[in-house]
């Protein structure tokens, strides 16, 4: 049955055109050991930034040079990664396994729907674009 408001025939139904947006938040020292996963199921490319943000830890107090000063914001990386809905789930499958440390403050990863991808250099549209 298809969404309400869209078509049979709308290229977004189409078959191979369903495309999935994953965020990660992730601790930076995760990075490589994620990257080298996803690499070894198939994952072309990523993009990563890094951020700071807080969750359940709120963030901590550190010592230096003598003084304790609070640390609010917490240093992560954000990996974005566009990919075929039909590898989402062994994507984050992977991130979750791969980023864990059983610690506070492992991150988190969300998934979203992407209406259109388009490889600037060839004009290619959704999964053929990635």
């Amino acid at each position: 049955m298809p969404a309400i408001g869209r078509r049979e025939d709308d290229p977004v139904n189409r078959k191979g055109s369903h495309v999935k947006l994953i965020v990660a938040a992730i601790k930076p020292f995760k990075l490589e050991e994620v990257r080298e996963a996803l690499t070894s199921i198939g994952v072309r490319g990523m993009m990563v930034t890094e951020i700071k943000g807080f969750g359940s830890q709120s963030g901590h107090t550190e010592i230096y040079r003598g003084a304790e000063y609070a640390v609010n914001f917490v240093p992560k990386v954000k990996l974005e990664i566009v990919v075929a809905a039909s590898m989402a789930d062994q994507v984050v499958e992977t991130i979750q396994k791969t980023a864990k440390t059983d610690k506070i403050g492992d991150g988190k990863i969300f998934v979203l729907d992407v209406n259109q991808a388009v490889r600037v250099r060839t004009g290619e549209t959704n999964d053929d674009a990635l």
